[in-house]
């Protein structure tokens, strides 16, 4: 498909950290116009052409605290200013040759910004788009429809099914309103330690550069030459970036999960967080099942005090099997889905959280003897039409055991090769009245 070749840089900062809005958007209005001649000024979706005097007439009337959205643009470059929720977002999107001629001034416009900002990226366009497309007729704009067909579904919150842009690693997430995404350039400003600990972020590796700009902002370069995004070489560095910040297991709130082995995972608690990364031998990121290091952050962003420690050694039952029972010798894991925006009935979560719990070694004499328990907890309405039948289909390699049903439960007994799995479905229900019960 043909290429913008654009450059889009994306800044966030917090209202409150903005002593003067009018001279705040002075300046960004001031960089545009730098990289380009503006012919129109839009303010609030009013259009009418560029003057100096129209800019400083519309600025004069912008107050703190009120949301707009304000921009400059010509046929092919453009800057937009817009205040919502007490944040504003700056974007400029502009041409390859004004990036290649004027590029600089926008590297020290960017680490100047980040002493009030909160987030800013740099990247091409091109790769945006195709990172962030999930309207199935839009990608049209960045790939052939066979392409998209072999993408991952689910449904949006309307129920119309779309690409899920999870898959994709340079896909932008919020979380607790902060930005985690993957790309070319990258600048993350000290609120992020509210989240994790600084210290991650300039630990990553396999990157171009990480450096701090200021105090307590994160700079890190994926690698050289931005227009060379999608060499496969580069695309993945983006997906080892994403993969070793843990970015969707922190994230992801679609009602699955990453259906994917972490290389990190986190326990967010009050006040103290946990974090677990997963190594191999050269303490390189690796999928958790071929962790021979583990590296664990424990973190109060409070403080921001923290404590790291290393262990070399293998996955025991528990990191699979949190929940012991030593009376009844059981060791078991429970799983959550909520399947209206999958397209498939949940089939794929299904087989991905069941192999990820059988088709598993252990080392651990310990539990040798303990019934290993996988539980779905479902709603009520999907138990009633659990799609057994057709999991089985999908697992030809698995050996699956006649249902059993009571009152509130279903089972199931699974074999592969040595490895046994007792799977239980239960509704989301008796869970909630568990609960309710404990805390009456």
């Amino acid at each position: 498909m043909p290429k913008t070749e654009k450059m889009y840089s994306y800044i966030q900062t917090m209202m409150q950290k903005i002593p003067d809005i009018q001279s705040f958007i002075y300046d960004s209005l001031a960089l545009g116009r730098i990289l380009f001649t503006p012919q129109f000024i839009e303010f609030n979706h009013v259009q009418q052409p560029f003057t100096l005097a129209l800019q400083q007439e519309i600025l004069s009337k912008i107050k703190t605290g009120q949301e707009f959205t304000l921009r400059i643009y010509d046929q092919q470059s453009e800057t937009v200013i817009q205040q919502i929720n007490q944040i504003v977002l700056e974007r400029h999107y502009l041409t390859k040759e004004q990036f290649m001629t004027k590029g600089n001034i926008l590297f020290d416009y960017m680490d100047e910004r980040m002493k009030l900002a909160r987030f800013g990226y740099l990247r091409p366009y091109d790769e945006f788009l195709y990172h962030n497309i999930e309207k199935i007729t839009y990608r049209a704009m960045v790939e052939e429809e066979q392409v998209t067909a072999r993408h991952p579904k689910k449904r949006d919150k309307t129920g119309e099914i779309i690409v899920d842009g999870y898959y994709f690693a340079g896909y932008d997430i919020f979380y607790l309103g902060f930005c985690f995404t993957s790309c070319w350039r990258m600048y993350f400003g000290e609120d992020y330690s509210t989240i994790l600990p600084l210290d991650l972020l300039r630990e990553v590796q396999q990157v171009e550069q990480v450096k701090d700009i200021h105090t307590n902002t994160v700079f890190i370069e994926l690698y050289r030459n931005p227009y060379l995004w999608d060499h496969p070489q580069n695309l993945e560095y983006q997906r080892r970036f994403r993969d070793q910040l843990g970015i969707d297991q922190l994230s992801r709130m679609d009602g699955v999960g990453v259906l994917k082995e972490p290389y990190v995972e986190f326990q967010i608690a009050q006040p103290i967080h946990q974090i677990i990364q997963y190594q191999n031998d050269f303490f390189q990121p690796v999928p958790k099942h071929q962790a021979t290091h583990f590296v664990t952050w424990m973190y109060n962003p409070l403080t921001k005090k923290q404590k790291i420690s290393r262990v070399k050694g293998v996955l025991n039952a528990q990191a699979f099997f949190p929940i012991i029972d030593d009376r009844r010798k059981r060791m078991a894991d429970m799983v959550t889905l909520f399947l209206e925006q999958t397209i498939d009935e949940g089939l794929e979560a299904y087989e991905y959280y069941i192999r990820n719990h059988l088709e598993i070694e252990f080392h651990d004499k310990k539990y040798a003897t303990y019934t290993p328990v996988l539980t779905f907890v479902l709603a009520d309405e999907v138990l009633a039409e659990l799609p057994l039948q057709k999991l089985q289909r999908n697992m030809p390699d698995v050996s699956f055991s006649s249902e059993k049903k009571q009152k509130n439960k279903r089972s199931v007994k699974l074999i592969k090769d040595s490895n046994t799995l007792e799977v239980e479905f239960l509704p989301l229900s008796i869970i909630y009245q568990k609960k309710s019960e404990q805390t009456n």
